[in-house]
């Protein structure tokens, strides 16, 4: 008995001893790489909020503790975080600029050789890796739904968004090109807001639609000026808007699709969670590894038919 005892306590320390052993290795695996900054703008709405939250579940997931998130409310803040995480040296960053302004600062990074992953938002310097949804393939892929269901013909409301920079142009902008090439009788109509939230789509759209008494649909790039635009046309009372589109993944928006009735709601997917695959690409990078320079993720229609499939009551967007 005495026998086994000791060689269940000689067990007990050994396996003591290993994970000591093995939470040290990781600790001074990670001091040896250094600290991951990510970067990105605060949770102004909820496609936003999301990214925090993904951001997060990735790094645990990866087991990467030696992190930090770091959120900003314009492009100056950003800026400055940049020059703080310059300073402090750090290994390397994950960045989702506000808009393609922060290209300046964003060059610093470059020329100190800190590994840059640039997420959803593009700027203008020689980066690491990029992460995205494809932007210009959401524009072409509601242009198209949008083209047949309504026969090459009537008129569609644009939603622009300028600070949005890159997301916002490059949206609009293959949605127009494919109008113009396949559907050229169908009018456009531009709509401006500031930022992406229900209540801007909400006061804009309520603008848009005094000002133009007919209207077929309205292409939007974003799940939560959806929410708001979507209200605009249900105070009104406009039966003649017959589509309103979205993009991002909003869970509010989804079951609004699930529900609607009277008029046809769809979306482009544009997930949040794709952050997670920045942070992949980063601690590849400072492990050492070859990564794809550019990693884009094509969009999934999501309508009444399929939207089943991309509800999830634990989705924080």
């Amino acid at each position: 008995m005495k026998t086994i005892k000791k060689i269940l306590l000689a067990v007990f320390t050994l396996s003591i001893f290993n994970i000591f052993a093995f939470n040290q290795a990781t600790y001074a695996q990670e001091e040896e790489i250094g600290e991951l900054a990510i970067i990105i703008p605060g949770a102004e709405h909820g496609w936003l909020a999301g990214i925090a939250y993904y951001a997060e579940l990735k790094a645990e997931e990866l087991g990467i503790e030696n992190y930090r998130i770091l959120t900003s409310s314009n492009v100056n803040e950003q800026a400055s975080q940049i020059d703080e995480v310059l300073s402090q040296e750090v290994a390397g960053v994950v960045l989702l600029p506000h808009t393609d302004e922060l290209s300046l600062s964003a060059q610093k990074l470059v020329e100190a050789d800190i590994p840059l992953i640039v997420f959803d938002r593009r700027v203008d310097v020689d980066y690491t890796a990029y992460v995205a949804g494809s932007n210009p393939e959401i524009g072409e892929a509601t242009a198209e739904v949008l083209g047949e269901e309504l026969g090459g013909a009537g008129k569609i409301a644009v939603l622009n968004n300028p600070s949005a920079g890159s997301v916002s142009y490059e949206r609009v902008d293959a949605f127009k090109a494919v109008m113009e090439e396949k559907y050229p009788d169908i009018e456009l109509v531009d709509m401006t807001v500031e930022n992406f939230t229900q209540e801007e789509g909400l006061s804009v759209a309520t603008d848009m639609l005094v000002a133009n008494p007919e209207l077929d649909a309205i292409f939007s790039i974003d799940d939560e000026s959806s929410l708001g635009i979507l209200q605009a046309i249900r105070d009104a009372g406009r039966e003649d808007v017959q589509f309103l589109s979205g993009a991002g993944g909003s869970q509010a928006y989804f079951q609004q699709i699930a529900d609607s009735e009277g008029i046809n709601l769809f979306t482009a997917t544009y997930s949040p969670s794709m952050i997670g695959d920045a942070i992949e690409e980063a601690w590849k990078i400072l492990n050492g590894e070859d990564v794809e320079k550019d990693q884009i993720v094509s969009p999934t229609i999501v309508n009444q038919e399929n939207v089943s499939d991309f509800l999830d009551a634990d989705s924080p967007y």
